[in-house]
């Protein structure tokens, strides 16, 4: 998952590569630890929990959908070059 930092068709620098490939690992444990803490008081959430890889998988799907639409117009000039 690459995200467009540096502006209007600009490459992204070596950080914000690195960056972006840790985004998923720190989400996951973020989203693991909240709903953790969650489920103390809401004891449904203990569900959420149980499929925890699916709920990541789904979120990432997401996310993923919603920025191949943000940036397809630019994938698709691109390619055209």
């Amino acid at each position: 998952m690459l995200f467009q930092v540096g502006g209007q068709g600009s490459r992204p620098t070596f950080f914000e590569m690195a960056a972006a490939q840790q985004l998923p690992a720190s989400l996951r444990a973020a989203l693991t630890y909240s709903f953790g803490v969650l489920a103390l008081r809401r004891p449904f959430l203990h569900r959420v929990l149980d499929y925890e890889d699916e709920f990541f998988a789904f979120l990432m799907a997401v996310l993923e959908t919603h920025s191949l639409r943000t940036t397809a117009v630019e994938l698709k000039s691109s390619e055209a070059r």
